[in-house]
C-alpha cells in the first residue's frame, strides 16, 4: 500500500451520504476557548486546548454539557467569569448556561474533563486537569457542585492533560488516572525557530512529568497510589489515556499515549517479570508492540480512538500524530500483542497532510463497522504553514480500511481549523452520535449527525448494582450472521469524556437483537431486545426500554 498522501483524495462512491450540521449557536452553546494567547511569547500551554465531558448532572434524563475554559497563564492580572469553565444543562432542544447557579465555576487553566460518580451517590462529579492545580467538583445531588479538592486530597500540580475514572484497584469504587504532560513554566520556556521563523517548541525541549493515580479511600478521600500499583514508567509527556479490558479476561488494561516518547500499556495479566511482585500492574507496552511505530519510531501520540476496526472480536488502538508523520492503527493479534496495521489499513494515508488531536471511533452509516472522527490543526505557531487545518471523517470500507470521505459530509469539514477535544453523545436521543469538538479561536462546535440510513440501532446503558461502571466488560451482538464486539471503555480522544452509552449500528433487517453482556464480575447475561431503542440494563436484571430525552 502506497504511504503517497495523494492515495487518501481518491473518489470513493457512497450509498450512505454523510451528514452532519454545527448547531451550537441555535442550540444556546456560545463558548470561546480562552487560551491567554500573546502574540511573540509562544509559551506552550496555549496551544492545546481545552476540554469536554458529556454528563447528566441533574439526573433528569436530558444530557448535558461540561466545557473545560483557560484563564491568565502568568502574570497578575485577575480572572472574572469570562474565564471559568461552562456548565451547559440540556432543556429539551436547547442548552442553558447554568455555570453560576450550579456552582460549577472553578477557574484554572483548564485541559482534561473527567466524570464519574466518585462517591457512589448516583450523582456524576467532575475531575477537572489544568495547566497548574486540578480540581474536583463533587455534585450535591441538588442541581449544584461543591469544590472538594483540598479536603479531598486530590493534589496535582503538574500539567494535567486527560483525565479518566475506573476502578483501579478492585475495591468496587472510582479511582481516577490523571496523566501528565511536561515541566513547562515561565522560568524555562523556549521560543523556538522554524526557518527564520518563531513557533513553540516541542516535547524534545521539555523535560517528562510522572502521571498521578488518585486511589479512592471511600471516604471522600484519596491517595496517591502510581507508585504502590506498580503503574510507573520513566518519560511519559502524556495527552491521552484509554481503559479497556484487551485481552478478554475482564479486567481493564490502561493505555497512555505519550507526546515523542514510547506509549505505556499497563496490564494485571502479566504480573511478574515485567514488573515488582508486590505491583499490581506490568508495563508491557515494549513487548506487546504498541508503544512505538513499526519501524521502531517514537511518534507524536495526541489522540486515542479505541474499537474493534477489523471484526475480529478484540479491541484495537487508533492514534493521532504530527504533521508529515502517519497516523498508527494497533491492531491487536489476542494475547496482549499488537501490530502497527496502519498502511494496509490506510490511515497512514490519510493523515500525513494532517496534525491530528481528539479522535472518535463511531458508525454514521449503521453498517456495522466502525469509522473515524478526527479533529485536525497544527502546533508549531501562527507563522507556520500550515497552521489551520479541515477535520477529517474517515469510513471503514467494511474490511478495517479506511477512505478519507471528508468532502461528503458537510460544510463543516470544509473549514480550516484549530481542531483540539472531541467529544461523543447522541444528545438528541436519535439512534446516532453526535460530536462536540473544542477549538482554538472559534467557539466550539455541536456537530449534529444528520445523516439519514434505513438501517437499525441498538442503545445500551449499563449499569451494576455498585454503580461502578462495566469498564473492562464487552457487548457480543449478533445481527444476520453479523457479529460485533463491543468493548466496554472509559477515557479515549484526547482530554474528553464521551457519555458512557453503548450505540450499535445493525447492518441486518432484523428489529430483535440478541446480545451478550460479559460483565467484569464474570457474570454472562443473554438478552434479546428490541432494535431502534434504547435499554436500560443492570446486571442481573430484567432489561427496561426507556426514551432518552432530547
Amino acid at each position: 500500500m502506497s504511504d503517497n498522501p495523494r492515495a487518501a483524495a481518491k473518489s470513493v462512491a457512497l450509498s450512505i451520504v454523510p451528514r452532519f450540521r454545527d448547531v451550537a449557536p441555535e442550540m444556546g452553546i456560545a463558548v470561546d476557548y480562552f487560551n491567554d494567547e500573546v502574540p511573540g511569547r509562544f509559551f506552550l500551554p496555549e496551544v492545546m486546548g481545552g476540554g469536554i465531558g458529556w454528563l447528566d448532572f441533574d439526573v433528569d434524563g436530558r444530557l448535558d454539557l461540561y466545557v473545560m475554559n483557560g484563564c491568565r497563564l502568568l502574570g497578575t492580572e485577575t480572572d472574572g467569569p469570562a474565564h471559568a469553565p461552562h456548565l451547559f444543562r440540556g432543556q429539551g432542544g436547547r442548552f442553558e448556561d447554568v455555570t453560576v447557579f450550579a456552582n460549577a465555576a472553578r477557574i484554572g487553566f483548564g485541559q482534561g474533563c473527567a466524570i464519574g460518580d466518585f462517591d457512589a451517590d448516583g450523582f456524576a462529579d467532575i475531575y477537572l486537569a489544568c495547566y497548574g492545580p486540578d480540581g474536583l467538583l463533587r455534585n450535591n445531588g441538588d442541581g449544584t457542585f461543591t469544590d472538594v479538592t483540598n479536603s479531598s486530597g486530590i493534589d496535582n500540580r503538574a500539567w494535567g492533560s486527560s483525565a479518566v475514572w475506573f476502578d483501579v484497584d478492585g475495591d468496587h469504587d472510582l479511582d481516577v488516572y490523571v496523566v501528565n504532560y511536561m515541566d513547562v513554566t515561565k522560568d524555562n520556556a523556549l521560543v523556538c525557530y522554524f526557518g527564520d521563523k518563531p513557533g513553540y517548541c516541542g516535547p524534545g525541549d521539555y523535560k517528562a512529568t510522572p502521571d498521578c493515580l488518585f486511589e479512592n479511600l471511600g471516604d471522600g478521600c484519596f491517595s496517591q497510589s502510581l507508585d504502590r500499583l506498580g503503574m510507573t514508567a520513566d518519560n511519559g509527556k502524556g495527552l491521552a489515556v484509554a481503559v479497556v479490558d484487551l485481552d478478554d479476561d475482564l479486567q481493564p488494561e490502561v493505555y497512555v499515549a505519550n507526546d515523542m516518547c514510547p506509549n505505556f500499556l499497563f496490564t494485571r495479566s502479566r504480573i511478574g517479570a515485567h514488573s515488582r511482585m508486590d505491583s499490581l500492574y506490568a508495563e508491557i507496552a515494549v513487548n506487546a508492540g504498541c508503544a512505538v511505530s513499526d519501524d521502531g519510531r517514537n511518534e507524536a501520540s495526541m489522540g486515542i480512538a479505541c474499537a474493534d476496526f477489523d471484526n475480529d472480536g478484540r479491541p484495537d488502538f487508533y492514534l493521532t500524530h504530527f504533521f508529515g508523520h502517519k497516523n498508527t492503527l494497533y491492531r491487536n493479534l489476542g494475547q496482549l500483542i499488537f501490530v502497527d496495521d496502519s498502511r494496509r489499513t490506510r490511515v497512514a494515508a490519510t493523515s500525513y497532510e494532517f496534525n491530528g488531536f481528539g479522535t472518535v471511533a463511531f458508525d454514521y452509516d449503521r453498517d456495522g463497522w466502525l469509522d473515524l472522527f478526527v479533529a485536525n490543526g497544527h502546533v508549531l505557531g501562527p507563522l507556520q504553514k500550515p497552521w489551520e487545518m479541515r477535520p477529517q471523517l474517515l469510513r471503514n470500507d467494511g474490511s478495517g480500511r479506511f477512505d478519507d470521505i471528508s468532502s461528503h459530509a458537510g460544510s463543516y469539514f470544509q473549514e480550516m481549523l484549530l481542531g483540539r477535544c472531541v467529544a461523543a453523545a447522541d444528545f438528541d436521543a436519535d439512534g446516532d452520535l453526535d460530536l462536540a469538538v473544542s477549538h482554538l479561536h472559534r467557539p466550539l462546535a455541536l456537530l449534529r449527525n444528520d445523516t439519514a440510513t434505513q438501517r437499525h440501532f441498538l442503545g445500551l446503558r449499563l449499569s451494576t448494582p455498585d454503580r461502578i461502571p462495566p469498564v473492562g466488560g464487552r457487548v457480543i451482538v449478533m445481527v444476520d450472521e453479523h457479529r460485533q464486539v463491543v468493548p466496554i471503555v472509559a477515557g479515549g480522544s484526547y482530554l474528553a469524556t464521551h457519555d458512557p452509552g453503548i450505540l450499535v449500528g445493525l447492518p441486518g433487517h432484523s428489529t430483535t437483537v440478541p446480545i451478550e453482556i460479559h460483565w467484569p464480575s464474570g457474570r454472562v447475561d443473554r438478552l434479546q431486545l428490541a432494535a431502534d431503542r434504547y435499554w436500560q440494563v443492570l446486571e442481573g436484571s430484567a432489561p427496561q426500554p426507556f426514551t432518552p430525552l432530547n
